[in-house]
């Protein structure tokens, strides 16, 4: 599997990150490309969370399934993905000088067919990186501009 990673410091609160971060509902407001996350269910974030996914890769339209695998409020959530891409996203959250410091780790592996549509998997690679660097900062300015 490939693997693709960021931090970045939120001038808010841990749980009020953690909250916001952990929603499959939010998803679509702050990670580059993924157009909609839908059927979520049960609305509360948690363990066996599951809930339909829709992205754009480099034009490829792909869907699929994601499922809450782990929960540790105000901490770690992790979420698994399967259907046009398997993933594992893994959300970490540390309290840093009032403040709160997001990583995300991201591993993924593209399904046979889509990487015969990609002409350049190496480019894949690194629009992921730099999706998942913008993602973190998407999730800052929406934090630090809400009140």
């Amino acid at each position: 599997m490939a693997k693709v990673g960021s931090s970045i410091s939120i001038n808010k609160p841990i749980e009020e990150v953690f909250d916001y971060t952990a929603s499959p509902f939010n998803g679509p407001a702050f990670i580059p490309n993924l157009m909609e996350n839908t059927n979520i269910n049960p609305e509360k974030p948690g363990v066996g969370q599951t809930f339909n996914w829709r992205f754009n890769l480099a034009g490829l339209d792909l869907t699929g399934n994601g499922v809450g695998t782990k929960y540790e409020r105000p901490h770690l959530a992790e979420i698994k993905t399967t259907g046009g891409g398997e993933s594992i996203w893994t959300y970490k959250f540390n309290e840093k000088d009032g403040g709160t410091k997001v990583t995300i780790e991201v591993e993924y592996k593209l399904p046979e067919g889509v990487l015969k549509k990609v002409t350049n998997p190496p480019v894949i690679d690194k629009l992921n990186q730099h999706s998942a660097e913008e993602m973190l900062k998407n999730l800052k300015v929406i934090l630090e501009e809400s009140s």
